[in-house]
């Protein structure tokens, strides 16, 4: 097992035009990396980030009981293909892979990964279906394709989450059928402390790449969305922001930060995990210079119902991938 977080030391600057003694506004400067190679939680009461290496992981796998999520890292170049039921697994062929339709994770529903893209509600999950009468188990369906961090393509079969052990089963090989793996592991030990467990199948083992879930709220990473090309949407890959799941956020624009208020906007809170997402800049189509998006806020609630008004100030692809932005409580 592989613990990939660490603790970065950053400078906390108060914004003097705005300070008050309970309520001082924080410039925070976010640390990616060159090319934002890295993912980054950050934690709106502690006022902290924490670091995680993006590429050292393939898959997440949801922790808590009655859920069957399944993530894939679409941000350090994972791609996933659905291939056909389990009858298959001999047959797969990637003969004209570059045409196939990628299937990408949910950016709005942490619980909606692109293996569960073909769920069908109830008790399918997309990649398998729960067994609510006997195992109590999700059996796995389908056979898939995928692209690994380290550019290797596989093909892969998530046998079954096992209720009674709670224990995820996962095969993968070779295209011909070469080097095939077996492994199980268990999300047990993670209940009520983390949402996902994250599993490398370049080296077969557990990464920890997400902190305790108490200890952050948003996640500053890449992931790929589609955009208009000419006539044509395509898939590219943005850096931008994600809720932790239980959190809500409302989004105010048209006024300066910082008189903005989401009083009006009440009924707009929504738990969406990407509202805050990545169009808080652009990039300028003849320069190619970013532009930061002006007199917009984000208001984010917590569980506890304490409001933090956000808004960016900065962002740097290059040198150390530096995403920077102004927070201040405002409940």
């Amino acid at each position: 097992m592989k613990n990939l977080f660490y603790f970065i030391v950053f400078a906390v600057t108060v914004a003097a035009c705005n300070k008050t003694e309970d309520n001082p506004e924080v410039l925070v400067n976010v640390h990616m990396g060159t090319n934002h190679v890295n993912d980054v939680y950050y934690s709106l009461e502690a006022v902290r980030t924490i670091n995680s290496v993006r590429s050292d992981w393939d898959l997440a796998f949801s922790v808590p009981l009655q859920t069957a999520a399944i993530r894939i890292n679409e941000g350090a170049g994972v791609m996933l293909y659905s291939w056909g039921d389990t009858t298959t697994w001999d047959a797969v062929d990637t003969s004209g892979i570059a045409q196939w339709t990628p299937e990408y994770n949910d950016k709005s529903d942490w619980l909606n990964g692109a293996f569960n893209q073909y769920a069908t509600g109830g008790f399918n999950f997309g990649w398998g279906t729960y067994d609510h009468g006997n195992t109590y188990s999700v059996w796995g369906d389908s056979i898939y394709v995928i692209k690994l961090t380290d550019g290797s393509v596989k093909k892969l079969f998530i046998r079954k989450r096992i209720g009674n052990s709670d224990t995820y089963q996962l095969r993968w090989a070779d295209i011909d059928g070469s080097n095939e793996v077996d492994a199980a592991f268990s999300p047990a030990p993670y209940s009520g402390v983390k949402n996902f467990i994250h599993y490398s199948l370049v080296n077969n083992e557990i990464v920890e790449a997400e902190p305790d879930r108490d200890a952050w709220d948003l996640m500053f990473t890449k992931y790929i969305v589609k955009v208009p090309y000419g006539p044509v949407m395509v898939d590219y890959p943005v850096v931008g922001v994600l809720m932790k799941e239980g959190l809500k956020c409302v989004v105010v624009t048209g006024i300066d930060p910082a008189s903005a208020s989401y009083t009006d906007a009440m009924e707009d809170f929504s738990g969406n995990a990407n509202m805050i997402g990545w169009e808080w800049k652009s990039s300028d189509p003849v320069t190619h210079q970013i532009i930061l998006a002006e007199n917009t806020s984000y208001f984010v609630k917590l569980a506890n119902e304490k409001i933090y008004r956000i808004y960016f100030t900065d962002y740097n692809s290059e040198d150390d991938g530096l995403v920077s932005f102004k927070v201040k409580p405002v409940d």
